[in-house]
């Protein structure tokens, strides 16, 4: 009874365990969107350039900044901060600005690179598990192919046990993923509106 219970586990593992053994084409990244290591200021900024911009040293920007740039602010309320930051910038409101363009954009693409890097933690992590599930696959077959007393077969129980545990949370790390990979996506996004938001306010 409890090798017909069980019989179709290790098929089931080994089935799991093959789409991150394969990864992706691009070694760690697993998304079906492509990698892409940083954002390009020019693709989302039509503003005066923000290379070397000293974002940090005007005191309200600086506290702007992570404020817009943080996820949990809706691009709504970005928006009105926007505006109500640009009605109260002064005479140099297109440089200050810019200045809050270039550090919106730096603080996102330095979150976003690190989601990358976690991405490809997440996708080494699936990867040695499903190793691991292809080993003890193996291990359980041997086991219960050997097993002929009940201490053989309470062995091979454990073994089972622990097959069935790391299958589900390979399953369920698996099914994670697709938002996990959405991530960098909607952070690009957020770039983009936002500097559309900064420049329609700038003149």
């Amino acid at each position: 009874m409890y090798l017909l219970k069980y019989a179709a586990v290790p098929a089931l593992a080994l089935a799991l365990a093959g789409p991150a053994a394969a990864a992706s084409p691009t070694g760690l990244w697993p998304c079906i969107q492509p990698k892409v290591a940083e954002l390009a200021a020019g693709q989302m900024w039509a503003g005066p350039p923000i290379t070397d911009a000293k974002w940090r040293d005007d005191q309200d920007v600086a506290e702007l900044v992570p404020v817009i740039a943080a996820r949990r602010t809706s691009i709504e309320d970005a928006t009105t901060r926007i505006e109500q930051f640009a009605k109260e910038a002064g005479a140099d409101k297109k440089a200050r600005l810019t200045l809050l363009f270039a550090g919106v954009f730096e603080e996102i693409n330095a979150l976003r690179s690190r989601i990358l890097a976690g991405i490809e933690r997440y996708s080494q992590h699936q990867i040695d598990l499903s190793q691991r599930i292809k080993d003890e696959s193996l291990k359980l077959a041997q086991a219960k192919k050997a097993a002929s007393n009940d201490a053989d077969k309470a062995k091979a129980g454990e073994i089972e046990q622990q097959l069935l545990w790391d299958t589900r949370i390979y399953d369920s790390r698996s099914q994670a993923m697709t938002a996990v990979c959405e991530s960098p996506v909607i952070l690009e996004q957020r770039a983009f509106a936002i500097a559309r938001a900064i420049q329609n306010v700038m003149e």
